[in-house]
């Protein structure tokens, strides 16, 4: 009897250390949980970045692809459709050239049945340029062109122009989108 006043006593002045009443989490329970989370935000993370880079990325070669399209299509079209090429006002054979071609194609209600059209490079775009109207820009702003180049090319009856294009990113420099081709004047089939 002696004994169970005793131990009734301590469990009496010691209720918290009782193992019965015990809740919460030990302290490696919390550190394994923060761990846990720890590596499943910096996976999470990690994951999110590279979409984001990804993005970006395709966002930038989807530019590039686009204005090399946009000059590449003004070029041929208005190619096809010139006459001839004026040479005391091209730049050929530079990699800032200007290709100014003569055309009688849409001239509207002038009274000369010709015009010019000019494809050049100004501060990194290229630009077009027809005969009374302001020159508007092929490529986006946040694109540079570091060459422009026109050749002149002639066989038989026929004159033709080769371009060769090289397009960069103003921010990822490392991304190039270069093209070249070859178009041949309306003039030369009508020889």
């Amino acid at each position: 009897m002696c004994t169970e006043k005793i131990f009734k006593t301590k469990k009496r002045l010691f209720p918290q250390f009782s193992i019965e009443d015990v809740t919460g989490f030990t302290l490696i329970e919390v550190i394994l949980y923060v761990g846990v989370v720890s590596i499943l935000i910096g996976v999470i993370a990690s994951l999110t970045l590279g979409t984001i880079d990804n993005y970006r990325m395709a966002k930038v070669k989807d530019e590039l692809s686009y204005s090399g399209g946009m000059v590449f299509d003004t070029f041929f079209q208005e190619t096809k459709n010139a006459d001839e090429i004026s040479l005391s006002s091209s730049v050929l054979d530079s990699d800032s050239g200007i290709l100014s071609l003569k055309t009688k194609f849409q001239v509207g209600d002038s009274d000369d049945p010709s015009r010019f059209v000019d494809l050049y490079l100004s501060n990194g775009q290229v630009l077009v340029k027809r005969e009374g109207e302001d020159p508007y820009a092929l490529t986006s702003e946040s694109i540079v062109v570091d060459k422009l180049r026109f050749e002149r090319s002639s066989f038989g009856k026929f004159e033709g122009v080769r371009l060769y294009l090289n397009l960069k990113d103003k921010v990822r420099t490392n991304e190039v989108f270069s093209i070249s081709t070859f178009a041949v004047l309306r003039g030369g089939y009508t020889k």
